[in-house]
């Protein structure tokens, strides 16, 4: 058994797809499995995982689930609920390149991280941002989307997700943990797996890039610059930030359904509380977010969450 366990989750990923394995073949670190797993590509992409499992057999396993997910985060937690057997974890799109010593760094920070393996931990680390050819858009996600990686508290995540799941490495026993209940309509893999440690194990932050995170119009999720007044006028505007609290706020009601037997008191009175505010008004949600420090971060987001626009 492998160290290590990549999953690799793909759509329709025929043009991206080669430099991104090819990255991971050519890592400093050594001792890992790499799962391919396709989610119905109507263009040459399982042709191509085919290739790579053919050529690298003692490395490279294509999974075929039979299964249509629809959505990265299903695809992924599927991924997750069959292949934890490794003592840890890590989860790979099919667009991205990652640095040669990416599994290494990390790898190195779980083992500074991770006391006691019996413990669910999970690490996650900053990326470069880049366009579609790889030129660099930004040296750092987390400052073009002024966000801090090390806000990684219960409070903080339940409210803002920090954790990109591509550059993830959880332990055997945080996978563990969230197979044992998981629930389908989760916002996504990564925020939900980051809430699950921060309430039931540990999170650590590496501030370091140790991806080349690509930018080309098609991704699930990407990146945005939150520092530009007009992204803030566009998220007022649409209302896209109540909207995401709100969401959060169900996913949090979820997440207690799942999870109630394993968590403390205090932890699940504050996921209660936060739950509770999918159903009231400005005022109300404002002093639950104030009582428990539930705030997203920067300036203008803290504002623009507590004036409910």
């Amino acid at each position: 058994m492998s160290k290590i366990t990549i999953l690799l989750a793909t759509y329709n990923g025929e043009k991206y797809i080669e430099p991104m394995i090819d990255s991971i073949l050519n890592q400093s670190f050594t001792d890992w499995t790499l799962v391919l797993s396709d989610d119905g590509s109507k263009d040459k992409t399982t042709q191509v995982l085919d290739r790579y499992a053919q050529n690298y057999p003692e490395k490279i396993l294509h999974y075929r689930s039979g299964i249509r997910f629809g959505c990265a985060q299903n695809h992924f937690m599927h991924l997750l609920s069959k292949f934890h057997e490794s003592p840890y974890i890590m989860f790979c799109d099919q667009d991205d390149v990652w640095h040669k010593n990416k599994i290494e760094v990390t790898y190195n920070k779980m083992l500074e991280t991770e006391n006691d393996p019996t413990k669910p931990v999970l690490i996650h680390t900053d990326l470069r941002v880049v366009d579609g050819n790889l030129n660099e858009i930004s040296p750092s996600f987390c400052r073009l989307s002024n966000l801090n990686g090390n806000k990684i508290s219960l409070n903080n995540l339940l409210v803002q997700n920090v954790v990109t799941g591509c550059t993830v490495m959880l332990n055997k026993s945080l996978a563990e943990l969230a197979d044992l209940k998981t629930d389908s309509r989760v916002m996504m893999h990564d925020w939900w797996l980051a809430i699950l440690a921060a309430a039931c194990g540990k999170i650590d932050f590496l501030d370091e890039a140790t991806i080349d995170y690509r930018q080309h119009g098609n991704n699930s999720v990407g990146a945005s610059d939150n520092h530009s007044l007009v992204n803030i006028f566009n998220k007022i505007k649409s209302n896209k930030m109540r909207k995401t609290l709100k969401n959060a706020a169900i996913q949090a009601g979820l997440f207690l359904e799942c999870f109630e037997d394993v968590l403390s008191e205090d932890t699940k009175r504050i996921i209660k509380d936060f739950s509770s505010t999918q159903h009231l008004g400005v005022l109300g949600r404002d002093i639950i977010y104030i009582k428990h420090k539930l705030l997203r971060q920067g300036f203008f987001s803290i504002v623009i969450q507590l004036l409910g626009l």
